[in-house]
């Protein structure tokens, strides 16, 4: 519970922000009406309303009243914890921020605002955003000297220039939720290691006859989808050291990308929402669902048991490996109090929360000990997280010099607007080439490097 008076109003005003009750340029509800609703002195009132002032939140007009800021999601709170997904989306949050209210008293969830002090991300954020982070390094190693608690490899794509950027809370390999029943329905044999592109898609058109293409398989033209299908293609966008480290116009990208549009082809003729088909699968309706451990998640809340996993199909060439799903640790460089990173990092690394969020089989925790207890190898669809662990690609090599934001959006439109894919891998490799050069890297050998490239 909340003991200091001024964050009960600060909590109080900022509640009606997230939930909708003020939009921007609203006029805030009278200092006294506040101070009568919440059983808070008008004193204390007061000073909250004027901290959410000069933390940009708020503005005050004279005689006409305190408003809402115009770009108040921007603002970055000392108190908030910024999640990449609402609370009423993982439930386990709420909880787990109770527990670590006794290491931080006055943590609050927010998925309103777009940044907070303290933060739970995602890969392809983090790498692209990695300047904004403070480096963790001395505080992981000062909180938790003894590394060997921890898995090692989740942490590698995230140590950049000798700088921690974020610490991995949970990580997974992503693999294949599949309804059995549907399948059988179809007479396809259930999937498993080894299954080939062709069995796969041999699968996808006999569903067909029995359900719209939006709830056959999760196609989106997003980056933790179609990243999956660049890597198993034996490809990847960047590889630094190289003379020229621009990979997206590769045969091995191509291949990637020209299978993720086979099986968007396929699935054209109707529009995909995630929640929908999420809320169809846990009914029995929807049969194949790409996804890291995390989607066990909303498994075990749900009465649904008729679901296997498998592995995402071989691709004749390509490798057995998928993209890291990862969650991360983060701290903003504006914050200014080392001692709230520490107790931050200590707190979500602990056995307390790592063993909490393994009960929810939300990807698999990063301390060893945790993961260890929430997988369950007598069942063979958890045991299969364990096996494809190992496999788990961790070169996204997205972070500057490199242009990841740019190429991410770029192979998203590509996909999204049916745009020529080869010819738009190349435009887009020789925007991220001229990108690098300008900055300082690669060399100028080759027709096609460009002129920016050092010798």
């Amino acid at each position: 519970m909340i003991q200091n008076k001024v964050s009960i109003v600060r909590h109080h005003i900022l509640a009606l922000l997230e939930n909708g009750q003020l939009v921007a340029n609203d006029r805030i509800p009278a200092a006294r009406d506040i101070a009568e609703s919440i059983g808070i002195s008008l004193l204390k009132v007061q000073q909250g309303v004027e901290s959410l002032c000069q933390d940009g939140v708020l503005y005050s007009h004279s005689r006409r009243g305190t408003f809402v800021q115009r770009e108040w999601q921007n603002r970055v709170l000392a108190e908030n914890v910024c999640v990449y997904n609402p609370i009423g989306h993982f439930p386990w949050i709420g909880q787990m921020l109770e527990m670590i209210e006794d290491s931080i008293p006055g943590l609050r969830s927010s998925f309103a605002f777009k940044r907070g002090m303290l933060e739970l991300r995602t890969t392809s954020h983090v790498l692209t955003e990695y300047h904004d982070y403070m480096d963790l390094s001395d505080i992981f190693a000062e909180c938790y000297p003894d590394r060997s608690l921890f898995f090692e490899k989740p942490f590698r794509p995230f140590e950049i220039g000798g700088k921690m950027v974020g610490i991995p809370f949970a990580f997974s390999p992503r693999v294949i939720f599949f309804n059995p029943e549907l399948l059988k329905k179809v007479g396809c044999p259930q999937p498993c290691g080894g299954w080939s592109w062709e069995d796969f898609i041999e699968c996808v058109k006999r569903l067909k006859t029995i359900l719209p293409s939006n709830l056959i398989f999760n196609w989106y033209p997003t980056a933790h989808l179609f990243m999956n299908f660049i890597i198993r293609a034996g490809g990847c966008l960047f590889r630094p050291g190289e003379p020229d480290p621009v990979f997206i116009d590769s045969p091995e990208v191509l291949r990637g990308l020209e299978l993720y549009r086979e099986l968007g082809d396929l699935l054209s003729d109707k529009e995909y929402d995630d929640q929908e088909f999420v809320d169809a699968f846990l009914s029995g309706g929807g049969a194949m669902h790409l996804s890291g451990r995390h989607f066990m998640d909303f498994i075990i809340r749900s009465d649904f048991d008729q679901w296997s996993v498998a592995p995402l199909p071989n691709f004749a060439g390509g490798v057995d490996c998928s993209a890291q799903a990862t969650d991360l640790i983060c701290v903003r460089k504006t914050c200014t109090m080392p001692e709230l990173a520490k107790r931050y990092v200590s707190a979500m690394l602990s056995e307390k929360v790592q063993d909490y969020i393994g009960q929810w089989k939300h990807n698999i925790p990063i301390r060893k000990s945790s993961a260890y207890q929430s997988l369950d190898l007598d069942d063979d669809r958890d045991a299969l997280f364990a096996t494809e662990v190992a496999k788990v690609s961790t070169n996204f090599n997205l972070e500057p010099p490199f242009p990841g934001t740019l190429v991410l959006e770029g192979i998203a439109k590509i996909l999204r607007s049916g745009l020529d894919l080869e010819k738009g891998l190349k435009e887009l490799a020789q925007t991220a080439r001229t990108i690098i050069g300008v900055r300082g890297f690669g060399d100028n050998e080759g027709q096609d490097r460009s002129i920016f490239y050092r010798s």
